[in-house]
């Protein structure tokens, strides 16, 4: 790597980090706005936009980064339901939480290797 790509992959670092940290803040001042602005693909679209503006990657990696994270997204929702359903049932957050991240990962496993199966291309 070159200094000024070392330089561009610490700044692109240093934002990813900036966001994460001003949708947290924005949380705890209000949990809809907070909710709101996590909601929204931020993170893929500063991936999709990265991989887009290297030079190694390119417009096509980044399109095809976006298809695969459509795909996946729908698993992901196993996180979500999971956290939400075990609070309903009474389990301790922490559980409903580790529940959902391990269900999460299961599931989107199980998508890949059902995806691949069905002939959709997923790299």
């Amino acid at each position: 790597m070159t200094g000024n790509e070392i330089f561009m992959t610490v700044l692109k670092a240093l934002g990813t980090v900036a966001v994460v940290i001003i949708i947290s803040e924005i949380q705890k001042r209000s949990n809809v706005v907070g909710a709101a602005i996590a909601a929204l693909p931020l993170m893929t679209m500063l991936v999709v936009f990265n991989l887009a503006t290297d030079p190694k990657a390119g417009a096509a990696q980044a399109s095809l980064f976006a298809n695969t994270t459509f795909m996946l997204f729908w698993p992901g929702l196993t996180f979500f339901i999971l956290l939400w359903a075990g609070q309903k049932v009474g389990l301790p957050f922490w559980w409903a939480f580790g529940g959902g991240v391990g269900m999460t990962f299961v599931v989107t496993l199980a998508a890949i290797f059902g995806l691949r199966t069905l002939g959709v291309k997923i790299d």
